[in-house]
């Protein structure tokens, strides 16, 4: 996942803003443009090509920094009349609507209004496909807007585009937006559902494939096990774990495919330590689905007892403890190995299943 990069604020309050200059001027000038009822395609053009730079990840704070430098808070000009100032207050204003009706792909800058009516009529006028990441993450955002008939306008257009969008926009989101699914809380089964097949369509898993294996930063591990929820990559393990640029990804397959079961964070739960004076502890809770695939045992043991991090060997460490049960004398030579390991976590690992192995026989 790219780094998040802060920028001098040009045109908000904020004294810095995740927005490069380009991209809030495009965004001022677009909302100026809009107001004014001035012809709004080359804004509206540099609008979209400017944000095409900004990451996935920048979606949750870049949609209110947007929001204010356009400007897009609904007007009420000052009436006496109670009524009509509630039914401006409510309704969108025409002439937004006039311009989103000629230009649809102005949608793509008012799904940030602060008028839900105004997101709802900017959804259903979008016809094209994402052309960038932080428009794909942004649509998935709108799947869980907190008014439910832009919920429902964004469900309609994700049916529609999702399936078409280009492999390597939906590959690059998917980095973040797994395993930030968990979480949105205000979108329903079928906006998930339509995530997931934008994701595990086979295409954009190949480019994840790629990327898993050339990444050389960030919580991309923690993403891996999100995506191991279903069976459609697990033909891609025996690849990370043995040609994967970060040893976060090749601790994850290695200890998927040497367990034979994947392991995704679900959430905390409490125990109770002490239910009479009130004591409980917050423990983590994982899902768990078995793996079908099939791997040399000892020689991937073997390997991932050699490899050069310390994080992948301790899932060697972690690998020989669970599976004592059935040891064999070519696991316990790489417990040897690992018993004089220069980092003592890896160590201490060995000497348990050591220790165990003698008592045990």
């Amino acid at each position: 996942m790219p780094k998040i990069i802060d920028y001098p604020a040009q045109f908000s309050h904020r004294k810095r803003s995740i927005l490069p200059f380009e991209a809030q001027k495009a965004t001022h000038d677009l909302g100026k443009a809009i107001r004014e009822n001035q012809p709004i395609c080359q804004q509206l053009s540099h609008f979209r090509s400017s944000l095409s730079a900004v990451p996935a990840c920048a979606v949750p704070r870049a949609s209110d920094e947007i929001r204010e430098i356009g400007q897009m808070y609904q007007g009420v000009k000052p009436s006496t009349d109670l009524t009509e100032r509630l039914r401006r207050l409510f309704k969108p204003q025409p002439r937004i609507l006039d311009q989103l009706t000629k230009h649809p792909d102005l949608g793509w800058f008012l799904q940030f209004h602060s008028n839900g009516f105004v997101r709802q009529a900017a959804l259903q006028r979008l016809a094209a496909s994402p052309v960038s990441p932080f428009e794909f993450s942004a649509i998935v955002y709108r799947l869980n807007d907190w008014v439910g008939n832009v919920r429902n306008a964004a469900l309609n257009y994700a049916k529609q585009a999702f399936p078409t969008t280009e492999p390597d926009i939906v590959a690059e989101s998917a980095v973040f937006l797994l395993p930030q699914s968990r979480i949105l809380k205000r979108w329903d089964r079928d906006g998930q559902h339509q995530l997931e097949n934008a994701i595990y369509r086979p295409e954009v898993l190949m480019q994840l494939k790629e990327r898993f294996l050339t990444i050389r930063a960030g919580r991309v591990g923690h993403t891996l096990q999100e995506l191991l929820q279903r069976s459609d990559f697990d033909h891609h393990l025996e690849e990370l774990a043995q040609d994967a640029t970060l040893p976060r990804v090749r601790a994850v397959a290695i200890d998927a495919l040497l367990m034979r079961r994947a392991k995704w964070f679900i959430g905390y739960r409490h125990e109770w330590t002490d239910k009479v004076h009130g004591l409980k502890r917050r423990t983590a809770e994982f899902g768990m689905r078995h793996i079908e695939r099939t791997v040399d045992f000892h020689a991937l043991l073997q390997n991932a007892a050699q490899d050069k991090s310390a994080h992948v060997r301790k899932v060697a460490g972690d690998v020989l403890i669970v599976t004592r049960g059935e040891a064999t004398a070519e696991m316990d030579q790489i417990a040897q190995l690992l018993a004089s390991d220069r980092n003592p976590s890896v160590r201490s690992r060995a000497d348990f299943y050591l220790r165990r192995r003698a008592t045990e026989g």
